[in-house]
């Protein structure tokens, strides 16, 4: 029973993967009949290969998306809106504005690798919210809204949601300055295509990021039916794979001496963020209303 329950779900995950596959067509040929100019792909870096490995590690995004999925409350439609929308901030506009900061990547590529990659994160948030569905499906968004943000006073959540806006920003400054001795001097000889953004740029940037992750996350919070240690561990998976992992293991021109602590970085990263936005907006136990 067990070897056909898990045969059955590595089938829909690889169904899901392909799927993601396909919507990744979708969105390139979209983009080139708009005129947008995809981003040049780094020196050394063959552009069928970098589709393999997209698409060898697609399963992989499926797996930490399913166990989302899995832990939803809503309709069908609520929960394939809010993973495809946590899929493409996450693993897209997320990336295309770091990009902005940290590479050679203008503002005409990141724009078309945003609108390029919504086609497969829409694509992969239905096809994961339909194999995947939770157990508790029936509610409307609405009533998930008023039931989430009735349990507590306005000024209570003011404060977290004022927290949760900038909360990432001293966990990157903090988990990055322990990698900066090692990885710093790539972005400061502007090798691979990395350049070292100043101190304001940075800061500006890493603020826009907060926000855009709160906004990709909260719709998971509000809908999540599970437990809170359950949820700071499947999105902290998922921040980790869609914002880190992936792109780390198709960068294979760079160095494993920027890869992984690199890795490492997002790895702890995602975990504390997750660690920190569940427990500031879940836990009951913060009395500073």
């Amino acid at each position: 029973m067990k070897i056909k329950y898990f045969s059955i779900n590595f089938g829909k995950l690889l169904l899901c993967s392909m799927v993601f596959v396909f919507g990744a067509f979708v969105g390139s040929a979209v983009t080139a009949i708009s005129g947008l100019h995809q981003p040049p792909m780094p020196k050394g870096v063959d552009s069928s290969f970098a589709f393999l490995l997209l698409s060898l590690g697609s399963p992989l995004m499926a797996l930490v998306l399913a166990l989302i999925a899995r832990g939803l409350a809503g309709r069908l439609l609520a929960r394939a809106l809010t993973i495809s929308f946590f899929t493409w901030v996450t693993y897209t506009l997320n990336t295309a504005v770091e990009s902005l900061a940290f590479t050679d990547t203008t503002i005409e590529g990141a724009l078309s690798t945003t609108i390029s990659f919504l086609f497969p994160s829409i694509f992969i948030g239905f096809a994961v919210a339909l194999l995947f569905p939770s157990v508790d499906n029936y509610e409307s968004m609405i009533v998930l809204v008023k039931s989430f943000f009735g349990r507590r006073t306005t000024a209570a959540w003011a404060w977290r949601i004022a927290v949760a806006l900038l909360v990432f920003v001293p966990i990157y400054i903090f988990f990055g300055s322990l990698v900066a001795p090692i990885t710093g001097q790539y972005f400061q000889e502007n090798m691979y295509g990395l350049r070292q953004p100043g101190q304001y740029e940075m800061l500006f940037v890493l603020m826009v990021r907060s926000v855009l992750f709160l906004l990709a996350c909260l719709p998971i919070i509000v809908m999540w039916r599970r437990s809170k240690w359950s949820l700071i561990f499947r999105l902290g998976s998922a921040l980790f794979v869609l914002v880190g992992l992936l792109f780390m293991l198709g960068a294979y021109y760079m160095p494993l001496s920027i890869r992984i602590p690199h890795t490492l970085e997002i790895l702890a990263d995602s975990f504390a963020y997750a660690g920190v936005i569940v427990l500031l907006l879940l836990h009951d136990s913060l009395h500073f209303d």
